[in-house]
């Protein structure tokens, strides 16, 4: 294994970690121009290597976009002090790559290039043949949001709320199959129960009294949940229905209308995890995590302009798997999507996943029924590369796992 590697620094972020992912050397040296290598990207960078590298030091050189000469003195400096270096070329400006070429005509220097999408890499060494060789190569949500510049707070769903074990699952398989038979009553019983719950909480123990005239036909819905097991102590007479929820993440379901979707389909994705090799749901996103108060204020984000945010945005994505090193954001619709949910996931898939990223909306109704202009609906989703899943309710897991798999950017 080489110790020193070179990367032309390129405004997607993934395209500056291939090498830090599949050698972690000793060291990465960074050459790139000055209005691409902002101070709030070389942090990313530095705060993404201590996490999946901690042994690596990252070196970052800075040349004018305009200066060939720059460009091919800086390269030449490189290249005395680090003599067998090798140059991965995915990224890179026009000016770098000319004077790359002038100097390795003379050099002889040694190149190689991995693809961030495939983990296909081509090396290419003096005097030889190029081979080639697939990897593959992975990260975390965790570690993607990082890259970016953003941090996930807490308050994520599978940090805070969620414990994802053999039989929560179950559990969301079988509450899914009530919302699939109830389809958008589903809904209207959850927001039912929910209001009625605040009205009358539960003892010390989390045994609800709940009045019958005022779950009306919601009523009906936790009759199904007892049956299924998702309720325990259940009794009701003539006015009144006593129950505690099996757990607090059935509580969380039922009262929440659009969690069980969400659920469903991470619960769907993790079947196949050699095709997601991670996945967050809940994802709550901090924008500027690497940055402190201060800095806060300085640099406000896309996003942030945007939506007229304060300078701390913050944003939550439903379901974020990761399909090795490529990010897909999912944002999930039990009910009406409008315009607004094409422009958010667009503008936080562009800041947290830049063009390696996928992002669907998955609803559980069809899109005819839940969106009034739908046809337009879907050509606006497809100008702006977001997938469209519909009508889940009426899609086999198996239907909706091979739609997901299909996602890409």
């Amino acid at each position: 294994m080489n110790d020193v590697y070179v990367e032309f620094f390129s405004d997607e972020a993934l395209e500056n970690v291939m090498c830090l992912l599949q050698y972690k050397p000793k060291r990465v040296v960074y050459l790139g121009y000055k209005v691409t290598m902002v101070t709030r990207k070389m942090r990313s960078l530095e705060k993404f290597a201590k996490h999946v590298s901690p042994e690596t030091e990252l070196e970052f050189i800075e040349v004018k976009r305009d200066s060939l000469e720059d460009c091919i003195s800086s390269m030449e400096s490189i290249a005395d002090r680090y003599p067998d270096a090798l140059y991965e070329l995915t990224g890179g400006g026009e000016m770098l790559l000319i004077a790359f070429g002038f100097v390795s005509a003379s050099r002889n220097l040694k190149t190689l290039r991995i693809d961030p999408y495939t983990g296909l890499e081509v090396d290419m060494l003096p005097g030889e043949r190029p081979t080639q060789r697939r990897d593959t190569l992975s990260i975390s949500v965790k570690d993607n949001i990082i890259l970016h510049g953003g941090l996930l707070t807490r308050q994520t769903g599978s940090y805070s709320t969620w414990s994802f074990t053999t039989d929560f699952k179950e559990d969301i398989r079988t509450i899914w199959d009530i919302a699939k038979k109830l389809e958008h009553k589903w809904n209207r019983y959850c927001s039912i129960i929910e209001d009625v719950i605040k009205a009358h909480p539960c003892d010390e123990t989390g045994y609800y009294i709940l009045p019958k005239s005022a779950l009306g036909e919601a009523g009906t819905l936790l009759g199904r949940l007892n049956g299924k097991g998702m309720l325990k102590d259940f009794s009701q007479d003539s006015r009144r229905i006593r129950f505690r929820f099996k757990s607090s993440s059935i509580r969380h379901i039922v009262t929440k209308t659009g969690n069980i979707l969400e659920l469903h389909v991470y619960e769907v994705a993790s079947r196949a995890p050699e095709v997601f090799t991670d996945q967050i749901i809940g994802a709550m996103i901090d924008w500027n995590g690497d940055k402190n108060e201060e800095e806060k204020r300085i640099y406000a984000s896309d996003y942030e302009r945007y939506m007229n945010a304060t300078y701390d945005t913050m944003n939550e994505i439903d379901v974020v798997l990761m399909k090795h090193t490529a990010p897909i954001f999912i944002s999930c619709k039990s009910g009406k999507a409008g315009s607004n949910a094409l422009h958010e996931l667009e503008t936080v898939t562009r800041r947290f996943g830049g063009k390696y990223a996928s992002k669907a909306l998955a609803m559980a109704l069809p899109l005819e029924s839940s969106q009034n202009g739908s046809s337009f609906f879907r050509e606006r989703a497809k100008e702006m590369h977001i997938w469209v899943i519909d009508n889940i309710y009426h899609l086999t897991d198996e239907e909706l796992l091979s739609r997901l798999v299909k996602l890409q950017p």
